[in-house]
């Protein structure tokens, strides 16, 4: 009968000897999962800033394309509304020489 305990107990210490390696390893892979997630974290705020930094590059962009776009508008406006009066005043004149 204390073959049979002692066999139990070698029994039982050599399932908790394989267990505690088990759980080690376990230990380990929550560890390497754990640095994985705050690595992934990092990345992630990262990625973030990235992105807020191109939203925001692109809105200064737009509005860059729109003043370029205003100043050529205005110029066009300015050049062809002189052009205009240039040509209204000519036709002033013509009408007063035919009139007299």
């Amino acid at each position: 009968m204390e073959k049979q305990m002692i066999e139990v107990l070698l029994d039982l210490q050599k399932d908790f000897k394989e267990f505690r390696g088990e759980l080690k390893e376990t230990k380990l892979d929550v560890k390497n999962i754990s640095n994985d997630l705050k690595e992934t974290q990092v990345d992630v705020r990262n990625i973030k800033e990235t992105v807020k930094r191109i939203e925001a590059s692109q809105t200064e962009d737009a509005i860059a394309l729109l003043k370029v776009t205003k100043q050529n508008s205005e110029s066009e406006f300015l050049y062809l509304n002189k052009r205009l009066t240039e040509i209204d005043k000519r036709v002033f004149n013509l009408e007063n020489r035919v009139e007299r």
